[in-house]
């Protein structure tokens, strides 16, 4: 889909996702800092997940259709994540 305007709403942009991030880079780019729409959202959601939400809604705010998919990149940050794989030090 390309940008454009609707007929019934002459004031209305359209825009495709790829149009938005591009502008949103390039608004990034020209301030000075390494951002994208894709990197927000991971931000986003790994605070989220961090602040104990949970991964079932973060699955739901995020858009992902598999659990899994939300599981495989956030669950190592809930506080259950790391089952015990590193000891705490002894001293």
């Amino acid at each position: 889909m390309r940008a454009g305007r609707f007929a019934a709403y002459p004031s209305a942009i359209v825009a495709h996702n790829d149009m938005l991030s591009d502008w949103f880079a390039s608004d990034a780019k020209r301030v000075g800092i390494g951002a994208s729409l894709d990197r927000l959202r991971h931000t986003f959601c790994a605070h989220m997940v961090m602040a104990g939400v949970p991964l079932r809604r973060v699955q739901i705010l995020a858009g992902h259709a598999d659990y899994a998919t939300t599981e495989k990149f956030y669950a190592h940050l809930t506080p259950e994540g790391d089952d015990g794989a590193v000891a705490e030090p002894r001293y």
